[in-house]
């Protein structure tokens, strides 16, 4: 209890459970969850169009590799409410530079992302592909939308690279005793600065806030015409192919929720300490935000995988 925050609650057991569970939990989603996806995506070859499966089979592979990187190669937790992330991974062991280790960490944990723009593009046009409707693109549109939305997210890759840089103030907090344990424990410490002040990091701050307001308002008006046209053609779905097609648009979007609880929430929370002190707060509360944020995110990939195979009713004959 000599820690402020209850951190003491982490060197003593918490980061090392969290690290545990990180390193397995892509061991286990691969030998279950993924085969079973890939199972159904080269089964139903008749009821889902080539490219939705070939779509969802790209971003499972991203999902993986993500979940891998992400779990086993960096195994990460949060340091709140410090402006600070800690690495405990074996790439973060292997001495290289923080701008390195941000960019590699960054364009995995976004790179699943344009596969699911395309799904969702690719799901709005077929539903919308008999009416009149002016959101109707060419196929030239659908690609140009997707590759610009690519290059947006691809812009957090470079900030948080180039903003990524410990604060002129961590020789100083890294002597104290709630962050000494932690550089003793080996691993990289991203330390942006002291409760919310993140000295240089708030450059990207800015460049996700655009990316998401910009992304979340295109997924929102995707999402609201994309079930305004269903109910509308609902009665009009008359082979089984077009129901079926019509049931995977309603798993889609109950992974959007998904993606809301195990992605944005959790990497909100994450870097919220980085611009907001929180410290008046109650320490409990403080400790328990610390500690379901990295399990959480890490769960993103497998909710997604088990939703596609639990709400879809297509694999209930599987």
């Amino acid at each position: 209890s000599d820690l402020n925050y209850l951190l003491h609650l982490d060197r003593d057991w918490v980061l090392d459970v969290s690290v545990t569970y990180q390193k397995f939990l892509p061991l286990v989603t691969l030998l279950t969850i993924r085969p079973m996806i890939f199972y159904i995506l080269a089964s139903k070859r008749t009821l889902i169009s080539a490219d939705l499966r070939w779509g969802y089979f790209v971003n499972q592979v991203t999902i993986f590799l993500h979940e891998f990187n992400f779990c086993f190669l960096y195994r990460m937790h949060v340091i709140a409410p410090y402006g600070a992330l800690y690495c405990d991974g074996p790439i973060c062991k292997m001495g290289l530079s923080h701008s390195i280790l941000m960019s590699i960490l960054s364009l995995t944990v976004i790179w699943s992302i344009p596969t699911f723009l395309f799904i969702l593009i690719r799901m709005h046009q077929r539903m919308i592909a008999n009416t009149s409707s002016i959101l109707r693109l060419s196929t030239r549109l659908q690609v140009v939308l997707t590759v610009g939305l690519t290059l947006l997210l691809l812009l957090n890759v470079f900030g948080f690279g180039y903003f990524s840089q410990d604060c002129d103030e961590c020789d100083k907090l890294v002597k104290s005793a709630d962050l000494a344990w932690v550089i003793e424990r080996g691993g990289t410490l991203f330390l942006y600065g002291p409760p919310g002040h993140s000295q240089y990091f708030i450059g990207e701050a800015v460049i996700l806030m655009v990316t998401l307001g910009i992304i979340g308002a295109f997924i929102a008006v995707v999402t609201v015409h994309t079930s305004r046209a269903m109910r509308e053609q609902k009665e009009f779905l008359a082979t089984k192919t077009q129901k079926a097609q019509a049931r995977l648009v309603r798993v889609f979007f109950y992974q959007l929720a998904g993606v809301n609880i195990c992605y944005i929430i959790p990497l909100s929370l994450m870097l919220l300490p980085m611009f907001i002190d929180y410290t008046s707060i109650d320490d409990r509360l403080i400790a328990a935000i610390r500690f379901i944020i990295v399990p959480v995110f890490a769960l993103e990939g497998a909710q997604l995988s088990l939703i596609f195979l639990l709400a879809n009713t297509l694999n209930r004959q599987v």
